[in-house]
Protein backbone atom coordinates (compact mmCIF):
# COMPACT_ATOMS: atom_id res chain seq x y z
CA UNK A 1 0.00 0.00 0.00
CA UNK A 2 1.10 3.48 -0.91
CA UNK A 3 2.56 5.88 2.02
CA UNK A 4 -0.76 8.58 2.99
CA UNK A 5 -0.72 12.05 1.48
CA UNK A 6 -0.26 14.93 3.44
CA UNK A 7 -4.26 15.48 2.88
CA UNK A 8 -4.92 11.78 3.42
CA UNK A 9 -2.84 12.37 7.09
CA UNK A 10 -4.61 15.08 7.68
CA UNK A 11 -7.98 13.61 7.06
CA UNK A 12 -7.53 10.96 9.45
CA UNK A 13 -6.19 12.98 11.86
CA UNK A 14 -9.09 15.34 11.88
CA UNK A 15 -11.15 12.14 11.79
CA UNK A 16 -9.69 10.46 15.14
CA UNK A 17 -9.79 13.64 16.67
CA UNK A 18 -13.60 13.99 15.94
CA UNK A 19 -14.08 9.78 17.05
CA UNK A 20 -12.34 10.83 20.30
CA UNK A 21 -14.46 14.05 21.03
CA UNK A 22 -17.40 12.05 20.17
CA UNK A 23 -16.35 9.21 22.71
CA UNK A 24 -15.55 11.86 25.60
CA UNK A 25 -19.00 13.48 24.76
CA UNK A 26 -20.56 9.94 25.25
CA UNK A 27 -18.75 9.10 28.11
CA UNK A 28 -19.64 12.59 29.58
CA UNK A 29 -23.31 11.69 28.68
CA UNK A 30 -23.27 8.09 30.66
CA UNK A 31 -21.70 9.58 33.44
CA UNK A 32 -24.81 12.27 33.78
CA UNK A 33 -27.41 9.60 33.12
CA UNK A 34 -26.04 7.68 35.92
CA UNK A 35 -26.05 10.42 38.11
CA UNK A 36 -29.24 11.11 37.60
CA UNK A 37 -30.36 7.30 38.63
CA UNK A 38 -28.18 7.34 41.38
CA UNK A 39 -29.82 10.66 42.86
CA UNK A 40 -33.11 12.08 43.49
CA UNK A 41 -33.43 14.69 40.74
CA UNK A 42 -35.63 17.34 42.16
CA UNK A 43 -36.92 19.89 39.64
CA UNK A 44 -37.43 23.46 40.67
CA UNK A 45 -39.97 24.67 38.19
CA UNK A 46 -40.88 28.68 38.41
CA UNK A 47 -40.40 32.14 37.20
CA UNK A 48 -38.33 34.81 38.42
CA UNK A 49 -37.59 34.05 41.73
CA UNK A 50 -36.64 30.95 40.84
CA UNK A 51 -34.61 32.20 38.39
CA UNK A 52 -32.65 34.12 41.16
CA UNK A 53 -33.42 37.92 40.04
CA UNK A 54 -32.20 40.31 42.24
CA UNK A 55 -34.53 42.63 43.27
CA UNK A 56 -32.24 45.82 42.46
CA UNK A 57 -31.89 44.52 38.80
CA UNK A 58 -27.91 44.23 38.74
CA UNK A 59 -28.33 40.62 37.70
CA UNK A 60 -29.13 37.24 39.33
CA UNK A 61 -28.10 35.83 42.61
CA UNK A 62 -25.20 32.81 42.22
CA UNK A 63 -26.36 29.43 42.16
CA UNK A 64 -25.33 29.15 45.72
CA UNK A 65 -27.19 32.10 46.61
CA UNK A 66 -30.76 31.09 44.40
CA UNK A 67 -32.89 28.95 46.55
CA UNK A 68 -32.28 25.81 44.51
CA UNK A 69 -29.15 25.86 44.97
CA UNK A 70 -29.11 26.76 48.28
CA UNK A 71 -31.62 23.67 48.42
CA UNK A 72 -28.69 21.30 46.89
CA UNK A 73 -26.93 22.06 49.88
CA UNK A 74 -29.36 21.29 52.39
CA UNK A 75 -29.77 18.42 51.10
CA UNK A 76 -26.69 16.57 50.27
CA UNK A 77 -25.07 14.23 47.30
CA UNK A 78 -28.04 12.44 47.39
CA UNK A 79 -29.96 14.88 45.55
CA UNK A 80 -29.48 16.44 42.31
CA UNK A 81 -31.39 19.99 42.06
CA UNK A 82 -32.24 21.04 38.76
CA UNK A 83 -33.19 24.82 38.13
CA UNK A 84 -36.02 25.85 35.60
CA UNK A 85 -36.74 29.04 36.66
CA UNK A 86 -37.62 31.52 33.82
CA UNK A 87 -38.22 35.85 34.34
CA UNK A 88 -41.79 36.38 33.46
CA UNK A 89 -43.61 32.92 33.46
CA UNK A 90 -46.82 32.66 34.20
CA UNK A 91 -49.01 29.58 35.37
CA UNK A 92 -51.12 29.74 31.38
CA UNK A 93 -50.62 32.85 30.02
CA UNK A 94 -48.78 33.51 26.70
CA UNK A 95 -46.48 35.93 25.20
CA UNK A 96 -45.79 36.18 21.60
CA UNK A 97 -42.04 35.84 20.88
CA UNK A 98 -41.73 34.41 24.46
CA UNK A 99 -42.03 30.24 24.16
CA UNK A 100 -40.68 29.87 27.72
CA UNK A 101 -43.37 32.37 29.41
CA UNK A 102 -45.93 29.55 30.03
CA UNK A 103 -45.26 27.19 32.67
CA UNK A 104 -48.04 24.47 31.08
CA UNK A 105 -46.15 24.79 27.58
CA UNK A 106 -43.05 24.22 29.55
CA UNK A 107 -43.50 21.81 32.03
CA UNK A 108 -43.36 18.98 30.24
CA UNK A 109 -39.97 19.40 28.78
CA UNK A 110 -38.38 20.12 31.64
CA UNK A 111 -39.82 17.12 33.12
CA UNK A 112 -38.37 15.32 30.52
CA UNK A 113 -35.02 16.91 30.20
CA UNK A 114 -34.60 16.26 34.25
CA UNK A 115 -35.90 12.46 34.34
CA UNK A 116 -36.30 10.90 36.47
CA UNK A 117 -37.46 12.92 38.65
CA UNK A 118 -37.99 12.55 42.68
CA UNK A 119 -39.76 15.51 42.49
CA UNK A 120 -41.36 18.63 40.77
CA UNK A 121 -41.78 22.07 43.01
CA UNK A 122 -43.84 24.56 41.39
CA UNK A 123 -43.53 27.92 42.59
CA UNK A 124 -46.15 30.35 39.83
CA UNK A 125 -48.36 32.86 39.93
CA UNK A 126 -46.71 36.12 40.66
CA UNK A 127 -46.90 37.43 36.89
CA UNK A 128 -50.48 35.83 36.86
CA UNK A 129 -51.21 39.20 39.41
CA UNK A 130 -50.19 41.46 36.58
CA UNK A 131 -52.58 43.84 35.28
CA UNK A 132 -52.61 43.00 32.09
CA UNK A 133 -53.72 39.22 32.38
CA UNK A 134 -56.88 40.63 34.41
CA UNK A 135 -56.68 36.80 36.11
CA UNK A 136 -59.36 36.33 39.50
CA UNK A 137 -57.60 34.28 42.16
CA UNK A 138 -59.36 31.09 41.05
CA UNK A 139 -58.12 31.21 37.40
CA UNK A 140 -54.01 31.37 38.57
CA UNK A 141 -54.82 28.95 41.07
CA UNK A 142 -56.69 26.59 38.39
CA UNK A 143 -53.29 27.24 35.95
CA UNK A 144 -51.31 25.85 38.48
CA UNK A 145 -53.60 22.96 39.00
CA UNK A 146 -53.26 22.53 34.95
CA UNK A 147 -49.23 22.12 35.43
CA UNK A 148 -49.44 19.77 37.95
CA UNK A 149 -52.03 17.72 35.99
CA UNK A 150 -49.46 18.02 33.06
CA UNK A 151 -47.13 16.97 34.76
CA UNK A 152 -48.71 14.07 36.22
CA UNK A 153 -50.07 12.85 32.84
CA UNK A 154 -46.80 13.07 30.91
CA UNK A 155 -44.31 10.25 30.52
CA UNK A 156 -41.55 11.43 32.41
CA UNK A 157 -43.91 12.19 35.57
CA UNK A 158 -42.18 13.11 38.79
CA UNK A 159 -42.69 11.06 41.80
CA UNK A 160 -43.80 13.61 44.13
CA UNK A 161 -45.00 17.20 43.50
CA UNK A 162 -44.69 20.05 45.98
CA UNK A 163 -46.92 23.19 44.85
CA UNK A 164 -45.72 26.40 46.70
CA UNK A 165 -47.96 29.50 46.76
CA UNK A 166 -45.34 32.47 46.23
CA UNK A 167 -44.68 35.16 48.74
CA UNK A 168 -47.28 38.34 48.53
CA UNK A 169 -46.30 41.04 46.56
CA UNK A 170 -44.91 44.02 48.53
CA UNK A 171 -47.46 46.91 50.36
CA UNK A 172 -45.73 49.21 48.05
CA UNK A 173 -45.92 47.46 44.85
CA UNK A 174 -48.18 49.75 43.02
CA UNK A 175 -45.05 52.67 43.48
CA UNK A 176 -42.45 51.14 43.16
CA UNK A 177 -40.46 49.97 39.73
CA UNK A 178 -42.78 47.39 38.93
CA UNK A 179 -46.22 49.70 39.28
CA UNK A 180 -46.39 49.71 35.59
CA UNK A 181 -47.37 45.81 35.59
CA UNK A 182 -48.58 45.57 39.22
CA UNK A 183 -51.64 47.44 41.54
CA UNK A 184 -53.24 47.63 45.02
CA UNK A 185 -55.70 44.57 43.37
CA UNK A 186 -52.48 42.29 41.84
CA UNK A 187 -51.43 42.75 45.95
CA UNK A 188 -54.81 41.26 47.13
CA UNK A 189 -54.69 38.82 44.81
CA UNK A 190 -51.43 37.89 45.46
CA UNK A 191 -52.18 37.39 48.91
CA UNK A 192 -55.44 34.96 47.79
CA UNK A 193 -53.14 32.30 46.50
CA UNK A 194 -52.36 30.39 49.44
CA UNK A 195 -55.81 29.57 50.56
CA UNK A 196 -56.52 28.71 46.94
CA UNK A 197 -53.36 26.53 45.97
CA UNK A 198 -53.94 24.48 49.25
CA UNK A 199 -57.31 23.68 48.18
CA UNK A 200 -55.88 22.61 44.70
CA UNK A 201 -52.59 20.65 46.80
CA UNK A 202 -55.35 18.60 48.16
CA UNK A 203 -57.54 18.45 45.45
CA UNK A 204 -54.24 16.84 43.04
CA UNK A 205 -52.28 15.14 46.06
CA UNK A 206 -49.51 17.21 46.35
CA UNK A 207 -47.47 18.79 49.03
CA UNK A 208 -48.10 22.32 49.82
CA UNK A 209 -45.87 25.52 51.42
CA UNK A 210 -46.97 28.59 51.50
CA UNK A 211 -44.35 30.77 51.06
CA UNK A 212 -45.72 33.68 52.79
CA UNK A 213 -45.10 32.07 56.13
CA UNK A 214 -41.57 31.70 55.89
CA UNK A 215 -40.57 34.92 53.23
CA UNK A 216 -41.75 38.45 52.39
CA UNK A 217 -40.89 39.97 48.96
CA UNK A 218 -37.72 42.30 49.20
CA UNK A 219 -38.45 46.01 50.29
CA UNK A 220 -36.23 47.27 47.20
CA UNK A 221 -38.61 46.19 44.25
CA UNK A 222 -41.65 44.89 46.44
CA UNK A 223 -41.73 41.33 43.66
CA UNK A 224 -38.17 39.87 44.07
CA UNK A 225 -36.78 37.60 46.92
CA UNK A 226 -33.38 38.92 48.70
CA UNK A 227 -30.75 36.64 49.96
CA UNK A 228 -31.91 35.90 53.07
CA UNK A 229 -35.75 35.36 51.31
CA UNK A 230 -33.86 32.38 49.17
CA UNK A 231 -31.93 30.95 52.16
CA UNK A 232 -35.58 30.65 54.49
CA UNK A 233 -37.09 29.56 51.32
CA UNK A 234 -34.61 26.45 50.67
CA UNK A 235 -34.82 25.73 54.44
CA UNK A 236 -38.87 25.08 54.62
CA UNK A 237 -38.43 23.69 50.96
CA UNK A 238 -35.72 21.37 51.97
CA UNK A 239 -37.69 19.80 54.83
CA UNK A 240 -40.79 18.71 52.73
CA UNK A 241 -38.33 16.92 50.20
CA UNK A 242 -37.06 15.09 53.14
CA UNK A 243 -40.16 14.12 53.69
Amino acid sequence: MPPATITENIIMTAAAGIMAAADTAAGTIKEMNVERTTKKTVICFGDSNTFGYIPDGSGRFSRRERWPGRLQELLGDEYLVAEEGVCGRTTIFREEGNPGICGLDCVEDALNRNQPADMLIVMLGTNDCKTEYHASVSQIARGAERIVERAKACAAAPARILLIAPAWLGARVETSVWGCDFDGESRRKSMALASAYKAVAEHQGCLFLDASRVIRASGTDQVHLDREAHAALAEAAAELVRG
